[in-house]
């Protein structure tokens, strides 16, 4: 059961039209992102996911994203 039920809630992701991201993989960046924001790495690995898909705007409740201009 529990496969179905996240099967379902995967497809009830299609009604929001979220669009799925690729991570962006360069190590050099990433740690770059981790010692001059003092992010833990998958933060991090957020931010730099943003960057190369020119988002400008995180929602989240964590409060290091407020340390990213």
């Amino acid at each position: 059961m529990v496969g179905a039920l996240s099967w379902e809630k995967l497809i009830a992701l299609e009604d929001f039209k979220l669009t799925m991201l690729k991570d962006y993989q360069d190590s050099e960046e990433l740690v770059k992102m981790i010692k001059l924001y003092r992010l833990v790495p998958n933060d991090a690995q957020i931010v730099l996911a943003c960057k190369h898909n020119d988002i400008k705007t995180i929602a989240s409740f964590d409060e290091d994203f407020k340390r990213v201009p």
